[in-house]
């Protein structure tokens, strides 16, 4: 079966026309098209569901002073990926596109719910929240200060204590030499 040339030319364009239907459709439906990197086969037979973002911490429970290094770990394909970090919902500008999130010498205003985010061309990606808490000691220090602070006073007080009672003493055998030297008596006291 050959087809004339007219009949070519209508089934390309009807053709062209159908693919360029399509697309708009899809376009109006939203549906984008996706890398085939990012189409991961799962248990479930779904596409994207397996990517997934954590974070992995030095530490979750810190002193104040101590650092703490957040890093944001994925399985999604690596190309164009974006890294950002959120605290107690709010993103934090100084960490944009930064893996490593370093928190140093923290305080109890760097405690919170700590979130990584990556944005890949296969959609945007969530870790779940990982907590920081910061222990605060300044209670311990405020007693061994105040202990410490105790401690001076009580010493201070108990040389001057030792002070004024020799310095009584002293002031007592020069009087009594001095009665003894004004009675005409010979002086034996030497201080």
């Amino acid at each position: 079966m050959s087809l004339s040339l007219f009949q070519r030319r209508m089934l390309v364009r009807s053709l062209f026309l159908n693919v360029l239907l399509h697309h708009l459709r899809a376009a109006a439906a939203g549906v984008t098209q996706v890398p085939v990197q990012c189409l991961t086969s799962n248990d479930t037979g779904g596409t994207g569901e397996g990517f997934q973002v954590w974070v992995n911490s030095s530490g979750s429970k810190v002193n104040e002073g101590a650092d703490v290094t957040l890093t944001c770990l994925h399985n999604l394909p690596k190309w164009n990926l974006t890294f950002g970090w959120k605290m107690n919902g709010k993103e934090i500008e100084t960490a944009r596109n930064k893996r490593q999130l370093c928190l140093k010498n923290v305080l109890s205003h760097d405690e919170g719910q700590y979130v990584c985010f990556v944005n890949s061309l296969c959609g945007y990606y969530e870790s779940s929240e990982h907590g920081v808490t910061v222990e605060n000691q300044s209670v311990l220090l405020l007693i061994i200060c105040g202990v410490t602070a105790l401690a001076m006073v009580l010493i201070i007080g108990m040389a001057m204590k030792y002070k004024l009672k020799r310095d009584a003493a002293k002031h007592r055998k020069r009087r009594q030499q001095r009665d003894l030297e004004q009675n005409g008596a010979p002086s034996f006291i030497h201080a």
